[in-house]
């Protein structure tokens, strides 16, 4: 393979919007050893669309635990053995002291809660408390009605976050209580509405190369806004095996996510710190420019001042939220 020359080739592909199954496939055969050449050609992309600022956001989870859904990854599912504690909807004041506190330290917020969905009451609960909320404003309550979808709306919510997990082909491995067409009506209802939507999914969990173009196609499809990649951090007691990927094949997977979305937010969240380790910054070179900052839903993330430092170090900017 020449690297050099695919890259090239890649680049150019993106940058009019015409990244095929087949350039796809470029990608999934790229050597490990030659990955700095796809990483420049990812880096070039980000540049281009972004320059240099980065999106990062926070998470509250304003409802912890207890959740009916049997997703054999996810910490908070009644299906699996851990220790995670069930807590009732977080209070008004509660939300909006967090949001003060993203707020201050520029970052984007985003409410999440556990289970299939929030029930009609409690999104109004949490809508009310969004009205009094300050800055960009995200939530991910779950499968809502076009009713909800609207009321987040008018209460300042700007993007709604669903993600499709895995591939199609793969999703029944992980999840079997919902299908995977109710995660894409959701998509598609929160869209038909005017939100942003963002909507991405867990590498590591057993799935091929194969099932990761998979659903970078069925993403490009849905015209998703934003791209969250998920590492698998194993909580103990779930029902997936610790990855066996490095570090770098899954940045390939963020080269690969950012050259197939050229203009799309692409945020690395979840399970960075625990499987990039030290090449942690590599994300921005390898084509994101968003990321989770401080703590996740169940568990701990490098504070919001490392985050910042790392950034720093590399001249790259947050987003203004004015």
């Amino acid at each position: 393979m020449n690297t050099f020359k695919n890259a090239e080739y890649l680049y150019e592909k993106a940058l009019e919007r015409e990244i095929t199954e087949k350039d796809l496939d470029i990608i999934v055969q790229w050597p490990l050893e030659d990955i700095c050449c796809l990483f420049a050609c990812a880096n070039k992309l980000r540049q281009t669309f972004f320059k240099n600022t980065v999106d990062p956001c926070a998470l509250m989870n304003i409802k912890s635990g207890g959740c009916s859904e049997d997703c054999a990854f996810c910490s908070q599912s009644a299906y699996n053995n851990t220790s995670v504690p069930v807590t009732e909807l977080a209070k008004e004041e509660e939300i909006i002291k967090n949001n003060l506190e993203a707020y201050k330290k520029s970052l984007t917020f985003c409410v999440v809660s556990s289970g299939r969905r929030l029930s009609q009451q409690e999104v109004k609960k949490v809508a009310n408390a969004l009205k009094k909320c300050k800055g960009e404003l995200h939530a991910s309550l779950g499968i809502l009605s076009m009713e909800e979808f609207q009321l987040l709306k008018e209460s300042g919510v700007k993007c709604y976050n669903h993600n499709l997990e895995t591939s199609r082909s793969y999703y029944s491995k992980i999840v079997t209580t919902h299908k995977y067409e109710d995660r894409i009506n959701t998509v598609k209802a929160a869209k038909s509405v005017g939100l942003l939507v963002c909507c991405g999914g867990i590498f590591g969990m057993g799935e091929s190369w194969e099932d990761r173009k998979e659903l970078c196609l069925e993403l490009k499809k849905l015209d998703v806004d934003t791209i969250p990649i998920n590492f698998l951090n194993a909580i103990p007691g779930t029902r997936v095996n610790p990855p066996k990927e490095t570090p770098l094949e899954f940045l390939k997977i963020v080269s690969m996510f950012r050259i197939a979305h050229p203009d799309k937010t692409i945020k690395v969240c979840g399970g960075r710190e625990v499987n990039l380790r030290k090449l942690q910054p590599l994300i921005f070179f390898a084509g994101a420019n968003g990321y989770i900052s401080g703590d996740y839903l169940t568990t701990k993330g490098d504070s919001v001042e490392s985050d910042d430092e790392m950034i720093k170090e590399i001249n790259l900017i947050k987003k203004s939220l004015k």
